[in-house]
């Protein structure tokens, strides 16, 4: 089966970790890691028919405040692990079924690309450095590595995610 399964209410189920993604990775847009933790705390699926709606980054999933949250850098890892092996790069992610490398791919006929707007910057991770609490660990989706932490105060983006249910 795929990797990553569209749920057609703005997430896509990850099958190896059972993480559900947003399925739109650059909702926030460049934010710092403090206003990413603040925007993540009230995310919910807010009802089309209200004007706020336009923030719940597209959901219709019927989440609630308190379940979305950045990813641990081990959940990073786990992410980028398949597309890393497979050479992916700019961003390092595949296709759903985990077959061909994303920015290659997605558009072509017949391929199955539910993540949209992928960018190949920095992502943050929940993950705070144990030394420094004013500092985090990022992803750079452009190889697919941790190339190390960074300043939560720096603009980064940030990429939400929330357990199975």
């Amino acid at each position: 089966g795929n990797i990553y399964v569209n749920c057609g209410n703005g997430t896509v189920t990850d099958n190896r970790t059972g993480l559900v993604w947003l399925a739109d990775a650059n909702c926030l847009g460049l934010v710092t890691w403090y206003e990413a933790m603040e925007f993540v705390a009230g995310l919910k699926d807010i009802p089309a028919d209200l004007a706020a709606a336009a923030d719940d980054c597209g959901l219709s999933d019927g989440s609630s405040s308190g379940e979305w949250r950045l990813p641990s850098i081990d959940e990073w890892e786990a992410m980028v692990t398949d597309a890393v092996a497979m050479g992916c790069s700019d961003p390092a992610i595949t296709n759903d079924a985990g077959t061909f490398c994303w920015s290659t791919i997605c558009g072509a006929v017949g391929v199955v690309c539910s993540f949209s707007d992928v960018e190949s910057g920095f992502y943050w991770s929940a993950t705070t450095t144990a030394d420094t609490h004013s500092i985090a660990w990022v992803v750079s989706m452009f190889t697919g590595s941790v190339p190390g932490s960074l300043s939560k105060s720096f603009s980064h983006l940030a990429w939400l995610v929330r357990a199975g249910q």
